[in-house]
């Protein structure tokens, strides 16, 4: 595979790219296409090749040349006349290569010496305060000569990407003012793009290596005045955050990091913290939603809830509905959202709620989690047996005089089961428990009617049956 990339001298499909690998590398797998795929996911993509389209390759030595940039310059760097490597030219070089060997030069070609310099600092992390090092090229001399002050920033054009040839242009703070409309489109272009890469991913994450270069490829196409730095628009855009390693949702955290914040001691922001005041009319708007289990969307209750209520509210009328314990189990809310145009959804969590109506999500407003009709949220009771409904919004409309909310308003027809008891001594009762003691040993389902039950063996485990 390395071959053929070496001999890619222009973009290339990817059905040629795997006949031409196969040609020089003739395989006996069932589908050998398949490991192709896979080799190039994880050994070659955003290290020697990018997608220009998702049928076509092209090798990142072609793809960046002519990429252009902004480093804003900091105020240390602006003091000592360093130039931090890291992240100003991070994804835009081999990830291996020496700083000793990057290139930088004027616009007149001149070369610019790069003289790296080692900085350490401090860190504040998890496990206490910990020294770090960075490489900065000095370039206090050459900072000098064209003046640079605290506001200014330099522009960089990418010229080699396996040489680490760079041309560095002086950018005044007031130049960068005048073009700050062009640069702003340009920002919000290379954010889109990576948003759009990030909701097109197959999961909710995308690699910088690969969705960074991606973007300023397409993005080098407008011919456009310089965006800012990658790193300085996913800081200030609110749909991504960046890890260091990848791209992922800004409202997306992994229970590992839930149990650091726990540990830490440190006040969490729930999303309860983040809700902005609702006006009047928007408290009490009613929302109607068909609450299913999720398994079995036979069984489901229609329930109205005003926008003001909160998701402590919405979990005591759904034990209600489903007859679940209010005493007893956690219960949780996540918000389905839409990943693009495409039919998957990604799980937003929204918190947990206590029996007690205490918890991450219980000071939640329903109106303020800007809902439409079509929109869906999941509800967990039971966090071990994991009991999940689909919460269905179907209409918001205007609330009825002297109604109270929240509440039941509609359910399924019920299918009602005999009880087994009665049955085998040839009445017909409904059954409205289930002896799991007894069917378990049975191996299955004992159903009883009221009757029936008060007879039974008290210190047997019985659930009520939902119709």
């Amino acid at each position: 595979m390395k071959q053929v990339i070496a001999q890619m001298t222009d973009p290339m499909g990817l059905e040629e790219f795997y006949s031409r690998v196969l040609a020089l590398s003739p395989s006996q797998a069932k589908n050998p296409k398949a490991g192709i795929r896979d080799s190039l996911r994880f050994d070659f993509l955003g290290k020697s090749l990018l997608f220009l389209d998702k049928q076509t390759l092209i090798p990142v030595r072609l793809a960046m040349p002519g990429v252009r940039f902004r480093v804003s310059l900091s105020r240390q760097e602006i003091n000592k006349g360093w130039l931090f490597v890291f992240p100003a030219f991070q994804f835009m070089a081999p990830n291996d290569l020496p700083a000793e060997e990057f290139w930088l030069e004027e616009d007149n070609g001149r070369s610019i010496p790069v003289n790296p310099v080692t900085v350490k600092f401090k860190v504040k992390t998890i496990f206490g305060v910990q020294d770090i090092e960075h490489t900065a090229f000095d370039l206090m001399w050459w900072y000098k000569k064209h003046a640079l002050r605290r506001g200014d920033s330099l522009l960089v054009t990418l010229l080699d990407w396996e040489k680490g040839r760079f041309r560095l242009e002086p950018e005044p703070a007031r130049i960068r003012q005048r073009h700050n409309t062009e640069i702003q489109a340009q920002n919000q272009a290379l954010a889109d793009h990576l948003f759009q890469q990030l909701e097109a991913a197959p999961y909710e994450e995308v690699w910088g290596k690969i969705a960074i270069p991606t973007a300023y490829l397409h993005l080098k196409a407008s011919n456009a005045y310089p965006a800012d730095h990658w790193l300085e628009i996913l800081e200030r855009d609110r749909r991504m955050e960046w890890t260091g390693y990848e791209i992922r949702y800004a409202d997306w955290t992994s229970p590992f990091e839930r149990m650091l914040g726990d540990l830490s001691g440190e006040p969490k922001q729930t999303p309860s913290s983040r809700q902005k005041p609702l006006s009047k009319q928007e408290a009490r708007q009613v929302y109607c939603f068909k609450a299913a289990l999720w398994l079995n969307k036979s069984l489901w209750r229609r329930i109205e809830i005003q926008g003001g209520q909160t998701l402590a509210d919405f979990d005591d009328i759904l034990r209600t509905a489903f007859q679940h314990d209010h005493m007893d189990h956690l219960s949780g809310f996540w918000k389905l959202a839409r990943r693009g145009q495409s039919r998957r959804f990604r799980e937003v969590d929204l918190g947990n709620i206590n029996p007690f109506g205490g918890g991450e999500a219980a000071e939640i407003q329903v109106a303020s989690l800007s809902l439409n009709p079509g929109d869906t949220l999941k509800y967990v009771y039971d966090f071990g047996d994991w009991i999940q409904h689909r919460l269905e919004l179907e209409a918001i409309g205007e609330p009825e005089e002297n109604a109270s909310y929240p509440r039941i308003t509609g359910q399924n027809k019920p299918r009602y089961q005999d009880c087994q008891v009665c049955k085998n001594e040839g009445r017909k009762t409904i059954a409205t428990c289930v002896c799991y003691t007894c069917s378990g040993e049975e191996q299955i389902d004992l159903l009883l009617c009221e009757t029936c039950i008060e007879a039974h063996d008290e210190d047997h485990y019985l659930e009520q049956i939902l119709y």
